[in-house]
């Protein structure tokens, strides 16, 4: 598995997609119960939404101090120590008696999501490049699109009827599963020789090198501008669909899911088209797609169409950012040929640490009404088709000759 190819195992992508899957279940599956949650402890939502902000921030930094690790130490025994860590830490958050503790059992798992997705980003470019490589992103997208479709669904049957830390049980339990299956499935993928002794100080300069490069630095931020995007309808989702629009927690789960099925469809075009259009082109039509939908949900809130337009708008829009996310990744990887952990840590970094504050902006903003978070939505659309834009012309060359490939 060290070996770069152009093909890879079902059974090798499917481990990959699962463990990836682990992140945005841990979001998307007690995201209905937010409300009950704020009752429980007699808080505020926004306090409450602190569990989400803190996990995503610590998914961001901590991919920071992992990304040397992984690049030292290999792929296998980090990933492994991540998904414990996820485990326990989502038992935890089942016990918490206080709101504090929930929000520290949320950080710490946070950390064990920010170790696996340093690996499973790593584990891509050790063994795929270039078009492969975005094909593999697509393929992972995928499989871990079936998460926003099923987690909000599954989390509001299961809050509706056992409550918000049957929620955590069900995560801890996702947890050993993908444990048990990562721990047959997948193999170390970098080679002894290819390691990087552990060193602060060399870490720090690997990261200014990856960082000044032009081609990491301007799509690594126009993926973030995605992921803002993707947390921004996140974090202001539930209480639109559920206070503005009157969905139950039961219903918002399913509404919620079956719009993220967009994304599965969007990284399913990326797959299929990326070798005919280029990431290049691919990226922009993505980033495109997430403007116009954006659009369509900030015209249909401010004139009074309903419900209706808003999810179809979204739609749109997230069909855009499954096509969008996969290309563009495969850009910020295919800049560099070395230190993949520390360049994968870099991008995790950069998207989560930014994606982490559109939860909260969204939490206040939210509370003007949906027309307000419409066009929160709609402006941050349009940032990120500017930076892809800028980014494109830099990685032009590379993503033609890669689309030869």
């Amino acid at each position: 598995m060290s070996e770069v190819t152009t093909r890879v195992p079902v059974r090798i992508a499917v481990a990959l997609g699962l463990i990836g899957a682990l992140g945005p279940s841990a979001v998307d599956m007690y995201l209905s119960s937010l409300p009950e949650i704020a009752r429980e402890f007699d808080t505020s939502f926004a306090s409450v939404q602190l569990t989400l902000t803190f996990f995503l921030l610590a998914m961001g930094a901590g991919q920071l101090v992992f990304g040397p690790v992984v690049d030292a130490y290999g792929r296998r025994r980090p990933l492994l120590v991540g998904l414990a860590m996820f485990t326990l830490c989502a038992f935890g958050a089942a016990w918490a008696p206080s709101l504090d503790m929930l929000i520290g059992f949320r950080f710490v798992q946070g950390l064990g999501s920010a170790l696996t997705l340093v690996v499973i980003m790593s584990m891509v470019r050790d063994i795929s490049t270039g078009v492969a490589a975005a094909k593999l992103f697509a393929m992972l997208m995928t499989i871990e699109g079936v998460a926003p479709i099923l987690a909000p669904a599954a989390g509001g049957f299961i809050d509706t009827h056992f409550g918000w830390r049957a929620v955590m049980l069900v995560l801890a339990a996702l947890g050993i599963i993908v444990l048990l299956n990562s721990w047959v499935a997948l193999a170390e993928t970098l080679a002894p020789g290819k390691r990087v002794a552990l060193s602060v100080g060399a870490a720090c300069r690997t990261y200014l090198a990856i960082a000044r490069d032009r081609a990491f630095l301007l799509p690594a931020l126009a993926v973030s501008g995605v992921f803002f995007f993707l947390f921004a309808y996140i974090g202001g989702a539930t209480l639109v669909y559920q206070e503005s629009y009157g969905l139950t927690a039961q219903q918002f789960g399913l509404l919620f899911g079956a719009t993220g099925i967009t994304i599965i469809l969007g990284a399913m075009v990326a797959g299929k088209m990326v070798s005919r259009l280029g990431l290049g082109k691919l990226s922009m039509l993505g980033v495109l797609c997430m403007a116009l939908g954006a659009t369509v949900s900030l015209v249909c809130t401010a004139t009074g169409v309903g419900l209706v337009g808003v999810v179809a708008g979204m739609a749109i829009a997230l069909f855009g950012l499954g096509i969008a996310e996969s290309t563009l990744m495969s850009l910020v990887m295919s800049s560099q040929d070395t230190a993949l952990g520390s360049t994968a840590a870099l991008l995790g970094a950069f998207q989560l640490s930014l994606s982490s504050t559109a939860t909260p902006l969204a939490g206040l903003i939210v509370q003007q009404g949906p027309v307000a978070w419409a066009a929160l939505l709609a402006a941050s659309a349009v940032v990120v088709c500017v930076l892809t834009k800028v980014s494109v012309p830099a990685s032009d060359a590379d993503t033609y000759n890669l689309a030869e490939h």
